[in-house]
């Protein structure tokens, strides 16, 4: 296997290493893209002894992502895009392109991403019932959700690390929705002050804010359905026109 080319992204005071692998072409399963991440990831494990990898791939043409595995091709490739110099890299940068963000298709992604977060809770018959519905569905339950009274996400799953993923997705939608890319989390808790604790795992923190960023995220949720074309998910790369690359 030739040595792969990489980008680190994301926030510069991660605990994790989150990086996209650059691959000629995108695998055509779940399986064989797992595989080659797995394998591309153990191929570089040295640099990051003590820190986990989270890895991604993606392929790049002519400046900008057509393609990716995990995540919206739009986010990915702004995300790589802004937050290159917050970390040291060992290649330059691919992207010298911007794409034009698709608002609606964050907020279907965020929706679902929150429903799964809390999938294991005692809303769990509610939660993956919804997210095997459409949109309305997806919503009454979002409404039902209290996470004042949530106890445990699930044995697996670091509740400090949930609270955060939640705060993260809340914070970047909402502010995408009002024109602004925010990529890390020090963005997130530059523009709402609110949710810094989450994001910065405070122990024993009150949800009550989240609850409220929450509550705001579905009243957004609720106006933009009205005028989305598609609101199931969908690929960027299928919705968009990459000819308004920037």
């Amino acid at each position: 296997m030739k040595s792969p080319i990489y980008q680190i992204f994301g926030s510069e005071n991660s605990l994790d290493v989150d990086l996209v692998f650059f691959v000629e072409e995108m695998p055509e399963t779940i399986l064989e893209k797992l595989t080659i991440s797995k394998e591309l990831s153990v191929s570089i494990k040295s640099f990051f002894p003590e820190k986990e990898i989270n890895a991604n791939l993606a392929v790049c043409k002519n400046g900008y992502l057509v393609e990716v595995y995990k995540g919206t091709t739009d986010e990915l490739n702004n995300a790589l895009f802004y937050t290159y110099h917050f970390h040291e890299q060992k290649f330059e940068n691919p992207i010298t392109k911007l794409l034009v963000r698709d608002i609606d298709l964050k907020f279907l992604r965020c929706t679902r991403m929150i429903l799964s977060f809390v999938s294991k809770t005692e809303y769990r018959v509610l939660v993956k019932k919804a997210l095997k519905g459409n949109l309305d569905e997806k919503i009454q339950a979002l409404e039902t959700i209290d996470l004042n009274t949530i106890t445990s996400f699930g044995k697996d799953n670091s509740k400090k690390d949930i609270l955060k993923s939640i705060a993260f997705q809340l914070g970047q939608t909402i502010a995408l929705s009002e024109g602004k890319e925010l990529y890390t989390k020090n963005q997130i808790a530059a523009s709402f002050r609110d949710l810094r604790k989450y994001l910065s795992r405070e122990e024993n923190v009150n949800l009550n804010d989240l609850q409220k960023r929450l509550s705001i995220f579905v009243e957004l949720l609720k106006i933009r359905m009205l005028m989305m074309k598609n609101k199931s998910e969908y690929k960027y790369e299928e919705e968009n026109d990459f000819n308004y690359a920037r």
